[in-house]
């Protein structure tokens, strides 16, 4: 196996544990800017409730989630993890030094990650995965061929708190309002 696609595996399947390292040293280290902490509390907020909004729509390995927010992006998931990432930065002071730790964090391996989910999704839904790559964006909601505001398909399966919940991201919910109060004291205090 080529050592990119040997990085891009273990990436995939660390990005959570480096990602809580990640944060865990943030809050050891970062000092709140309270001129921006509140930009930035909303770039999380907005981060999570994409996340939230995404967990509520998708149904893990066996149906090829098209509604929600991945009407827009294909990976709505990361795009919460890239908001909220850049809202962390927002309310800490040395901007530039955290933007630049969680540049490295993103590119090394949320980046790759993308790239090893399509994969598996490629194996798991064939030409209709292929189908759905040429349509919707990765990322970053763009101009596309089809209208991502029509009528959704009446199969889809919809928002549900209960998927929320089955794919864990309430525990997410629950960190980044621990990590922002902690933030928030910190400036405080």
């Amino acid at each position: 196996m080529r050592l990119a696609a040997r990085w891009r595996a273990w990436a995939a399947h660390h990005r959570v544990h480096v990602g809580i390292v990640f944060a865990l040293a943030y809050v050891a280290f970062s000092r709140p800017d309270m001129s921006t902490f509140w930009v930035g509390a909303l770039l999380v907020a907005a981060g999570e409730g994409t996340r939230v909004w995404a967990c509520g729509h998708l149904v893990r390995n066996e149906e090829l989630t098209r509604d929600g927010p991945y009407r827009f992006v294909r990976h709505p998931l990361y795009l919460g993890s890239l908001l909220i990432g850049l809202g962390l930065v927002g309310l800490a002071e040395h901007q530039l030094v955290w933007l630049a730790a969680f540049s490295g964090l993103y590119i090394g391996f949320y980046l790759p990650a993308m790239y090893v989910e399509e994969l598996r999704l490629q194996s798991l839904f064939g030409a209709e995965y292929l189908e759905y790559m040429d349509d919707v964006p990765r990322l970053i909601p763009l101009p596309r061929r089809s209208d991502p505001w029509q009528d959704p398909d009446p199969k889809e399966s919809g928002f549900s708190v209960e998927k929320s919940r089955r794919n864990r991201e309430m525990r997410t919910v629950a960190v980044m309002a621990l990590l922002l109060l902690v933030q928030y004291l910190k400036g405080y205090f």
